[in-house]
């Protein structure tokens, strides 16, 4: 990751590019990893919140451990978003 991202966005981009569907970041630009960032990883660590936190059905938890993303990972990673000041909860 070059140095335009912050130590939050580049601990969510270590954490997601683990998953087939982030994969693509290592080589992405800054803007577009800060985009994703954002909006469509923002979401999906919603979504692994909410599975975890108030049992609303969704796979994200699964893949997450098939990708080899701890739940140490996700908490981490959730923080991080935090930190970015994206709404998870």
């Amino acid at each position: 990751m070059e140095s335009d991202l912050d130590e939050n966005e580049v601990e969510i981009a270590r954490i997601m590019v683990r998953l087939p569907e982030f994969a693509w970041l290592k080589t992405a630009e800054i803007a577009k990893i800060k985009h994703e960032i954002r909006h469509k990883i923002a979401r999906t660590l919603q979504q692994y919140y909410l599975e975890n936190t108030r049992m609303v059905q969704s796979d994200w938890s699964a893949r997450f451990i098939q990708a080899g993303i701890t739940e140490d990972d996700g908490k981490s990673a959730i923080s991080c978003a935090r930190r970015l000041g994206i709404e998870i909860s």
